[in-house]
């Protein structure tokens, strides 16, 4: 790689950690499928056989927070899934994230990028234009060199890594949580409501957002929602414990590989 090409490629890999450091998805929210207790009961009189009865509901917020959260580390996997408006951009996604593994989408700045983890490895893909709409010089050969193409990271502390540590954060269930779950820490208990027919508890904090945590079987978070700060939307939680089957792109540009073919250019050049 010659170090025009080097350079650029670092530059886009820069830009790539700014945006996705700005999509914070703590305290997001909007329209909340949360309802009110009356819905809960009239769910409950369908007669659908429910879960044992956890607790939560009777605890304060910050019992409740420490149980969700506990819940969620401990969980094997789990489906994310909702959209963001984050100050007038949108944002979606659907990940399915494991303790080691994850795959699934953000649509960022109306581009679709697929991201994986798997064997250590972070795996990102993305349409020639969305690296086109990050960098402002270099930005279409960029595109061309991976533009469509799945390029992998280590996950240790090199340059490359820390990078696209953003957007690796979001196949990070733990982080993920913790974000997540970091703004409510001045909530309060709202009262009960449901989420899509499952029974919660439900928690405001000050900026507006609005968490709900299942009130049978494991306490589990099951929506954030709510707006304020520039942000809403929703954010669901499913699928929890379910298998998660990750395989590694085939073909993979490593990322890592091509900055050091670059430096390595760079020193000979210099040494000449």
């Amino acid at each position: 790689m010659d170090t025009v090409m080097k350079r650029r490629l670092g530059a886009t890999l820069a830009a790539i950690a700014l945006t996705a450091g700005g999509l914070g998805v703590a305290g997001c929210g909007g329209d909340s499928t949360a309802t009110s207790s009356a819905t809960a009961a009239a769910t409950a009189s369908t007669g659908t056989t429910a879960a044992a009865d956890n607790g939560v509901a009777s605890l304060g917020a910050q019992e409740i927070l420490a149980k969700a959260s506990n819940a969620a580390n401990s969980a094997s996997s789990v489906r994310i899934a909702g959209n963001i408006d984050q100050n007038g951009q949108q944002v979606s996604l659907d990940l399915t994230l494991g303790k080691n593994a994850a795959d699934g989408t953000l649509g960022i700045k109306g581009q679709q990028v697929d991201v994986r983890l798997v064997g250590g490895k972070f795996y990102m893909r993305a349409p020639a234009a969305f690296y086109e709409s990050l960098a402002k010089t270099g930005g279409a050969a960029i595109g061309q060199l991976v533009g469509g193409k799945w390029f992998s990271v280590p996950l240790d502390n090199s340059a490359t890594a820390q990078q696209v540590a953003a957007f690796q954060s979001f196949t990070d269930k733990s982080k993920l949580f913790d974000s997540l779950l970091k703004d409510a820490q001045n909530a309060t208990v709202k009262g009960p409501g449901d989420v899509s027919g499952q029974p919660a508890v439900l928690l405001d904090d000050a900026k507006g957002g609005t968490l709900a945590v299942a009130t049978t079987g494991e306490p589990y978070p099951l929506q954030v929602t709510g707006s304020g700060d520039g942000n809403s939307g929703t954010i669901n939680f499913t699928n929890w414990n379910a298998p998660v089957n990750v395989t590694a792109p085939a073909d993979a540009l490593d990322v890592g590989a091509l900055l050091s073919a670059g430096n390595a250019s760079t020193t000979t050049s210099t040494g000449n």
